[in-house]
């Protein structure tokens, strides 16, 4: 399962980098050749918002994230794996009240006044998704991080 949610994210990565970098360029050449071209700015910064919050998932997914291990390196194996199932505990309930709930009335809030875009005119609350949907992610690789340390032996 967690092979599976890796390579969505990844490749979610991928395509909005892509995107990220191909809309600053599009901004660039539009400047120098005096075209008409607004959208790519917000395309670019939404871009931008969404590969934050889909990288930190995938980094905390694949346990890259920064972590200080001082105290964990200090303690016994037992202590350590309660103190790795504390902190996910503590990682959820961040989750959860901060990215799925916050983030979650943030989205419905916007979508509910009809706030759009400046530019592309897209109803913010689609930009806003990436707070919730990073979120449920970061939630199941908390899941999957507990299980995997109860399983440890």
């Amino acid at each position: 399962m967690r092979k599976v949610l890796d390579e969505i994210n990844r490749s979610l990565l991928i395509a909005l980098s892509i995107l990220m970098v191909l809309s600053a360029l599009l901004q660039v050449f539009a400047r120098t050749i005096d075209l008409n071209a607004q959208f790519t700015e917000e395309l670019t910064i939404f871009s931008m918002m969404w590969v934050t919050l889909f990288g930190s998932a995938y980094a905390f997914g694949i346990k890259k994230h920064i972590a200080i291990d001082i105290l964990s390196s200090s303690l016994g194996a037992e202590n350590q794996k309660r103190l790795a199932v504390f902190i996910e505990v503590v990682i959820i309930l961040f989750t959860v009240l901060i990215l799925l709930i916050g983030g979650g009335r943030f989205v419905w809030i916007t979508f509910k006044l009809g706030q759009v875009s400046a530019v592309m005119h897209i109803p913010k609350g689609w930009i806003y998704l990436a707070l919730p949907v990073s979120g449920l992610i970061i939630l199941f690789y908390s899941i999957l991080n507990i299980i995997d340390e109860v399983k440890k032996a």
